[in-house]
Parts: structure tokens; C-alpha cells; sequence
């Protein structure tokens, strides 16, 4: 025995015809399936062991679970069943994919463009809203000035012998322009000339009476010291019975020939009333006074 064992491992071809004789019996066959058997596992197997692994952890990485004691296999082909009756489940339906997309971008754009609308509504909102607050907030800072020059008004007396209207109107229009050149700092009101610079009286800011007894002189009432107390100054024309004759040197302004016209006025006795009226006038022509400025 332990020849014929020597003889078949040194001679292959005595090993060839002991194959051919041996792989026809029963003990051949199992030999050579436990062979192949073998040569599967360490090979083959191994391979397919590591792609049915990546295999179940991509799977699982979706949120699915393999139930236990089910290859792989089977269970790819139970995902995929799955996969296609709810494809035929949805195909049933009559769902589309595309058009779905052109939902989502036609919802998308609406979002946008109803985002843009009220972004800019809301913008338009904010700066009425604060165009409204600083309208309120000029209007106040206007009544507070105009407040101001209301109550210091009431402490001046103005000619009695001018018209009301025409007091009124320079009191208005020179009120007007005071308000207009002053601003407000630290919260309080500093009267300017039409430069911007705050009027002195000296090197201080001057008081609003003392600038309104500047700014309305031409119609307050003066009065002179001594026995003639409450009088006009002397003025500089006469009245010859017909017409009331200026000296054109006194008045470069509107508002300057009315207060000489009513020195003459005071003077001669002359009321107000029609003859007023026309002496005024015809002197108003005469002097070209329509040519000069207001004040």
C-alpha cells in the first residue's frame, strides 16, 4: 500500500489514470464536490459575502431594516416588488413627474414674486409712515415757532393810523420769512438771517421782541420825548388841498412811502375814508411806487 502511495505522488501520469478510473464512482464524485465546494468558499464566497454587505448597508442607510433570517437576495427582490407596485400604483394615477416639476416652479416663481410685492409694499409703507411722522414733526416744529411770534406780537403797539389789512400783511409776510431762516438747536429756536447766521444784539443772539421791534418798526406806534409825547415825527412832504406831496428821498420800498403817505395823513387831519383812498393813490402813481419793492 505504502508503495502504491509512493509510486502515485512521483509519477503523475499513474495519478491521471487513478483520476479517470475514480471520477465516475460514488467516492470520486463527493471528493470532487467537496473540492469545488471548498474552492467556492475560499474564493468565490468571500466575494460574494462583501458585495451582499455593501448591499445591505446601502439599504439600511435609507431607513430600512432586512427582517430577520432573510438573505440579501431575498430581500432586494422583495424592495424591488415593492418599488414596482407602487410604480404601477402611481402609473394608475396618471402622475407625471414633469409636470409635478412644473408645479413646484410655477408655485416657486408665485412665492418670489408675491415675496417682492409685499417687500415692497412694506417699503412703501415704512417711508409714508415716516414721510407722515416728519411732516407731523415740521408742522410742530412751524407751531411752536409761530407760537412763539404770537405771543411776543402782543406785547407791541402798532400804529393805529395804518391800514389793519396792510399791518397785517407785513406782520404776515415778515413772519413768514422768520420762521423760514430760523432752525431749531438743542431744542429751542434760534431766529437767522437769510444767510443762516443767528441775529445779534451785540455779541449775544438777540431776544424775538427785540428782533420783532426791528422787523415791524415801520408800523409801530412811536412816540418822542417831552411835550409832544404820542406824536409822529415831523414828516417830510405837505398836503396842498388836492394832493399829498412827498419828499422821493424818505422811501426806497412800498412799505416806506405808506409810512411817510401817513405821516402826511396824521398831520393834515386827513381820515381814512374815500378822500384817503384817493390821495393815496394818486400819490402811489405818481412816485412810480409800484416800480419799487415791497419792503
Amino acid at each position: 500500500m505504502d508503495n502504491l502511495k509512493e509510486k502515485l505522488a512521483a509519477d503523475p501520469a499513474l495519478q491521471t489514470q487513478v483520476l479517470d478510473i475514480l471520477k465516475n464512482t460514488e467516492v470520486g464524485k463527493q471528493y470532487t464536490e467537496t473540492v469545488a465546494k471548498n474552492y467556492f468558499e475560499q474564493n468565490i464566497g468571500k466575494e460574494h459575502r462583501r458585495i451582499y454587505d455593501f448591499v445591505d448597508d446601502a439599504i439600511k442607510a435609507t431607513g430600512q431594516e432586512k427582517p430577520e433570517g432573510v438573505k440579501t437576495s431575498e430581500w432586494v427582490k422583495m424592495i424591488a416588488q415593492q418599488n414596482k407596485e407602487l410604480n404601477d400604483k402611481v402609473s394608475a394615477t396618471g402622475f407625471n413627474p414633469d409636470k409635478l416639476n412644473e408645479e413646484i416652479q410655477k408655485l416657486t416663481a408665485k412665492y418670489k414674486k408675491e415675496k417682492q410685492h409685499f417687500q415692497t409694499t412694506a417699503e412703501q409703507e415704512i417711508a409714508k409712515r415716516d414721510e407722515q411722522i416728519n411732516s407731523l414733526m415740521t408742522a410742530q416744529t412751524q407751531q411752536k415757532k409761530m407760537s412763539a411770534i404770537n405771543s411776543a406780537i402782543k406785547n407791541l403797539e402798532f400804529n393805529k393810523g395804518l391800514d389793519e389789512s396792510l399791518i397785517n400783511d407785513i406782520v404776515q409776510v415778515k413772519t413768514q420769512i422768520l420762521i423760514q431762516n430760523s432752525k431749531i438747536e438743542d431744542g429751542a429756536v434760534v431766529w437767522c438771517s437769510s444767510d443762516g447766521t443767528p441775529i445779534k444784539d451785540g455779541i449775544l443772539n438777540a431776544s424775538l421782541d427785540t428782533i420783532l421791534k426791528n422787523e415791524f418798526g415801520s408800523v409801530l406806534h412811536k412816540s418822542v420825548a417831552g411835550g409832544n409825547a404820542g406824536t409822529q415825527p415831523t414828516a417830510q412832504g405837505t398836503f396842498n388841498g388836492q394832493q399829498v406831496m412827498l419828499d422821493a428821498t424818505q422811501f426806497k420800498t412800498q412799505e416806506q412811502f405808506l409810512n411817510e403817505f401817513n405821516k402826511i395823513a396824521q398831520a393834515k387831519g386827513i381820515a381814512k375814508g374815500e378822500q384817503y383812498d384817493a390821495l393815496y393813490w394818486d400819490a402811489f402813481k405818481r412816485y412810480g411806487v409800484e416800480t419799487l419793492k415791497d419792503f
